[in-house]
């Protein structure tokens, strides 16, 4: 199997990996039958490729068999910011060459210099991507990797944007909602959740990202996304995490 590399990883603060321990945590307890999980946002610069990428390399250090496939083909924030890139020196081939019929699945799939984890990266960019996601290759590609790995999580446009999110998110077993505290206007939120409740995938939780615990503004989300039509509402700032568990 080819290797790739992630430069940029680094460490973060105490009280950040604890948060996302927390959220580890809470998505085992969804049950045994959610293990493709969708990651998304409502607007770009929400921190949902942060917390997707560091919660795969979270995962797979306790010892999960985890692949994070990276699903946004249009501009790939993995790609651009931390540093991937294959290991031999030869050019990199992604999930669009196999949804493209250019390549095997085992020549798409990465081990990464993080034990147990295991990357489909975004080679290029791709201007409409809906025709590959379309495909009966994407539902394949997810199938086939369910077989393998013990955790998938799918790094996916925001719903704002575009609606590749909402035709990933039919092939997962549930989504997480990344939400930037103080930032994303609550409609904007409320009509992200709304979308993916149409699809066939349920939304797991919230994660409320660089959330000042202290904060009146913040009780809001805390109350909408703590109800029981959610798995748990979630934040986190550098000092200290915060979790709001729901049903």
């Amino acid at each position: 199997m080819k290797e790739l590399e992630i430069k940029q990883l680094g460490e973060l603060p105490f009280g950040v990996t604890e948060a996302l321990n927390q959220l580890r945590i809470n998505l085992g307890f969804c049950g045994g039958g959610i293990k493709i999980v969708m990651m998304t946002s409502s607007v770009p610069n929400e921190g949902k490729s942060f917390l997707t990428l560091h919660l795969w390399k979270m995962m797979a250090e306790v010892g999960v068999k985890t692949l994070l496939i990276d699903c946004d083909f249009r501009n790939s924030e993995m790609r651009r910011k931390y540093g991937i890139h294959s290991t031999s020196g030869q050019k990199l081939i992604g999930g669009a060459h196999y949804l493209a019929g250019q390549a095997s699945l085992e020549e798409v799939i990465y081990k990464t210099n993080v034990p147990n984890g295991y990357m489909i990266p975004v080679a290029s960019t791709i201007a409409n991507p809906t025709i590959l996601l379309e495909s009966d290759n994407f539902s394949r590609m997810v199938e086939e990797c369910a077989g393998q790995f013990s955790y998938i999580l799918l790094d996916t446009p925001p719903l704002g944007r575009v609606a590749d999110a909402l035709t990933i998110a039919r092939h997962c077993h549930g989504s997480v909602l990344v939400v930037r505290s103080g930032s994303t206007p609550r409609k904007l939120v409320e009509n992200s959740a709304q979308l993916l409740r149409r699809t066939e995938s349920p939304l797991l939780g919230v994660v409320l990202n660089r959330a000042d615990v202290g904060s009146r503004s913040n009780a809001y989300y805390h109350r909408y996304y703590g109800s029981s039509d959610y798995g748990y509402g979630y934040g986190h700032s550098h000092n200290k995490p915060t979790t709001n568990g729901g049903k």
